[in-house]
């Protein structure tokens, strides 16, 4: 078997190195920016304090021990001003939008947070399934503030009756490798009721029409599409996006679908709570190339949320090799950067020599300046050293015959000469794989039914 057609096996195994290297430069900025809130349940009345919710506890991701208000002069919690419920009553699994307005009295409103059961958002297309007895509990809308305090009430009751929708709509999301904010939404279609209508028609799905609640929209005949949230105002603790789905069949029959995507903003944090003005680095391509001269080379768009030019004073590297635990000394070097203009920012590149320095895995750049109001500015990106190229001697040949075939046609549609799992997936997913062996798309661990 030829090592381009086995090639991606070994391009699997280098994939690890990628993403951890893609990593390196967000845990190293991680380390010097606050991390998000962590939702920490304060008492529902006074002098009866209580644990955070399973749901809560798990969107922060950490006890109610490990953050409190301060003790000396308290938050007060929001004020929960609302609850709209979409719908009175609905099926078992059908989506009912629940909207949570809310306010505080300090005047602290971008810190404000909302979990609902266990989907963090204030809009949150709410699934109840009941239990074969046919009950079924309201979840807790738990309201979060600064320094985390919190009110609580239970979503007002409405009635899930004992029926199934046909069929529904599950979107999910991918944070893209390498990206600040661009996602892979994927629109699933359910059968619920349907398998237990044996004369049920089919739904074949013809059109996919997205809306993503900044402004823009897309149709596309896959389903499933990219977006980009990285250009979203960050003036608030968190970003919601109520993203929606229109699915059209063939015959013309429609289903709609709906799920809250929820970005932190660090860029709101930095400036909030440190004063610190953040520079954010866009890679182009969004993974670096190694040419045939072995220099690996790659673009970053450099870019911040100011409305005024950004000065900058210094630029330092430090290089990480792969067959040692400790890094370079930083070091100062030269862009050729002045200042970083307001809105798309200024392009640069960057690159390093892989076969004079074969032992350098990353170089990460530190950018430091000052706005024009004087305050500090800092960001970070980082030039990774990709994987090497696939040989016959670090490949294992395929034999399956399914998936060779798989990967011929892969090798043809995309025009390349190696082709990934990745793309493989991304292809059967648009049906361009069906008539290969007959089977329905593979899907990947945690998408399956809600």
């Amino acid at each position: 078997m030829t090592t381009k057609i086995g090639a991606h096996r070994s391009r699997a195994r280098w994939a690890l190195v990628a993403v951890l290297a893609a990593a390196l430069g967000l845990l190293i900025w991680s380390l010097r920016a606050p991390r998000v809130p962590e939702p920490v349940q304060a008492a529902r009345k006074a002098g009866a304090p209580e644990a955070p919710p399973p749901g809560a506890r798990r969107a922060a991701g950490v006890t109610a021990a490990r953050t409190r208000a301060p003790a000396a002069d308290p938050e007060p919690a929001p004020i929960i001003d609302g609850v709209e419920v979409e719908k009175p009553e609905v099926c078992a699994g059908e989506e009912n939008l629940i909207t949570v307005r809310s306010h505080t009295t300090n005047g602290t409103d971008e810190y404000l947070h909302t979990v609902i059961g266990r989907h963090t958002g204030s809009r949150v297309p709410l699934r109840i399934w009941p239990d074969q007895d046919g009950s079924y509990e309201m979840p807790t809308i738990s309201v979060f503030g600064r320094n985390n305090v919190v009110r609580q009430v239970e979503v007002p009751r409405y009635k899930v009756n004992d029926c199934k929708p046909e069929r529904i709509v599950a979107i999910t999301q991918r944070l893209l490798p390498n990206t600040a904010a661009e996602y892979e939404l994927t629109a699933r279609i359910l059968d619920v009721g349907v398998k237990d209508d044996p004369h049920a028609r089919p739904f074949k799905p013809a059109s996919y029409a997205w809306v993503f609640d900044d402004g823009e929209s897309e149709s596309t005949r896959a389903p499933f599409v990219t977006h980009s949230y990285e250009r979203r105002p960050q003036t608030t603790l968190v970003s919601e996006f109520l993203i929606r789905v229109e699915v059209r069949g063939e015959a013309g029959e429609k289903l709609t679908g709906r799920a809250l995507l929820q970005i932190p903003n660090i860029v709101f944090q930095n400036l909030t709570e440190r004063g610190i003005v953040t520079l954010m680095a866009t890679p182009t391509p969004r993974f670096p190339r190694q040419d045939g001269d072995g220099v690996v080379r790659q673009a970053f768009r450099l870019w911040h949320h100011g409305d005024a030019p950004v000065r900058i004073d210094s630029v330092s590297a430090v290089r990480h090799y792969m067959s040692a635990r400790d890094s370079s000394p930083r070091e100062e070097v030269s862009l050729g950067l002045v200042e970083i203009p307001p809105g798309q920012g200024v392009d640069v590149e960057v690159s390093f020599d892989a076969v004079s320095e074969p032992d350098v895995f990353t170089i990460t750049y530190f950018l430091e300046g000052e706005t024009a109001e004087g305050g500090a500015a800092r960001g970070t990106f980082s030039l990774m050293k990709p994987p090497p190229m696939p040989t016959r001697e670090s490949s294992i040949p395929v034999t399956e015959p399914v998936l060779l075939a798989k990967i011929k046609r892969a090798r043809e549609l995309l025009a390349r000469e190696f082709v990934t799992d990745e793309d493989i997936w991304r292809l059967e997913r648009e049906g361009k794989m069906a008539d290969l062996d007959g089977s329905p798309p593979r899907t990947r661990e945690g998408d399956g039914p809600p």
